[in-house]
């Protein structure tokens, strides 16, 4: 049975939520929120080095067989949302390795290998020095301050890293958007900013156009484009950037069904997002679809993500959705 959450039992819960103090209204308290992510493919669970089955419309209709190179996202701007459409802020915990006061980066990559002379994040088969990813991350963590009066019926976040952030040099940037390190991989040019979503897999036997083999990868690289500003500009003119044309940073709400928060995951379904693409071909401009308005794979993946393009207007995201984590442990 599906339960009402009120901000009172949000509070009280001893799994995801604990009391961390009071605001001065005798109605409020700040809570420690952690909000958990789940990558699937289907009913696949995103894993490195596993094959991954039937994605997409190829191979007449029966989907493209892949195995995952990279499967990471930034997510920012996390709220709780009442009944009554009130906004309550999440605050990021900044103390975490994966994320600083601002912007959090999620990654789905579960395996590296460690070698003597370089790690490879990700391999695509296991050998005696394959571990953990010391970096993977299925988790935002924070706090909020909620009032007991409030019921929260859905949580809202959006993709990407923020503007401000999303144009300032990488390399002296505050983890985990420094590059060379935790964004290492999901970075364009300083003007372009980070690739939102970094979603590349290793379809088998490649991808082809045109009857020859394009390369190994078909990607998912979502960012803002039609950024005016030169990094020459940014870097040695002293001017400051401007809005870019496409900033293409997602909002995503989603209603908690019911559940409490600390009985959810959030879920993104990459099956769902490539569902109408063929993984082992690409028609145009960079294999896969990296955010450009000219890519005929981009379409499709704009849909999914609820994003405009071209003469699409946005709709709502198909991609992302509440699953129920079996986690009850304050039942209302």
């Amino acid at each position: 049975m599906k339960r009402t959450l009120s901000a009172l039992a949000l509070i009280g819960s001893g799994i995801v939520l604990s009391g961390c103090g009071s605001s001065s209204s005798s109605s409020s308290s700040t809570v420690d929120i952690s909000i958990p992510f789940k990558a699937v493919a289907g009913n696949q669970a995103i894993k490195c080095g596993e094959d991954i089955t039937g994605l997409g419309n190829g191979a007449g209709g029966a989907g493209t067989d892949v195995k995952i190179a990279n499967f990471r996202m930034f997510v920012h701007d996390i709220k709780l949302i009442t009944d009554q459409n009130i906004e309550i802020p999440v605050t990021l915990d900044a103390t975490q390795a994966s994320q600083n006061a601002d912007v959090a980066l999620l990654d789905f990559r579960d395996t590296a290998d460690v070698g003597e002379a370089s790690t490879e994040i990700c391999p695509q088969d296991t050998t005696d020095d394959t571990v953990a990813n010391p970096n993977y991350n299925d988790t935002v963590k924070g706090s909020a301050t909620v009032d007991s009066t409030y019921t929260i019926s859905s949580i809202q976040f959006t993709l990407g890293v923020p503007f401000d952030l999303n144009h300032e040099n990488q390399a002296d940037a505050v983890e985990p958007l420094r590059n060379p390190g935790l964004a290492s991989g999901m970075a364009w040019s300083w003007q372009g900013g980070y690739k939102f979503v970094g979603f590349d897999v290793l379809p088998v036997g490649g991808v082809m156009r045109d009857d020859a083999l394009l390369g190994p990868k078909w990607n998912i690289h979502l960012g803002s484009t039609g950024c005016s500003v030169s990094t020459d500009d940014l870097q040695n003119n002293g001017a400051e950037p401007e809005v870019c044309v496409a900033p293409n940073r997602p909002v995503v709400r989603l209603s908690l069904e019911g559940y409490n928060l600390n009985e959810i995951a959030i879920q993104i379904d990459y099956a769902s997002l490539v569902a109408d693409n063929n993984l082992g071909q690409d028609d145009g401009v960079a294999p896969g679809c990296m955010s450009g308005g000219t890519d005929p794979e981009c379409e499709e993946i704009f849909e999914k993500f609820g994003l405009s393009w071209g003469e699409n207007d946005e709709d709502d995201q198909s991609v992302f959705s509440i699953v129920e984590t079996g986690n009850d442990n304050n039942p209302i």
